[in-house]
């Protein structure tokens, strides 16, 4: 099964605080994940990551196999991906 969504070696960093270090992840279609960690441990800034309100300053995030990197938060909810 593909994966629809595949983030490779993802860093986020503000600062001299780096809030995603290095953060790999495959998900495959029709597949349920779910991201859990203390508080601090970088998930909500992965998520915007993903939806485009932050971009990485390392790795790659792929969503039905064409990178999202570099698109608006806009560009990337009309390819399906959104936060409530």
């Amino acid at each position: 099964m593909a994966n629809i969504l595949s983030a490779q070696n993802v860093v986020k960093r503000f600062g001299g605080l780096t809030a995603v270090n290095t953060l790999t992840v495959e998900i495959p279609e029709k597949s349920i994940y779910s991201v859990i960690g203390p508080n601090g441990a970088g998930k909500t800034t992965f998520f915007n990551c993903i939806t485009g309100f932050y971009q990485p300053e390392e790795g790659d995030i792929t969503f039905n196999g064409r990178s999202i990197l570099g698109l608006t938060s806009d560009q990337i909810s009309q390819r399906g991906i959104s936060r409530t």
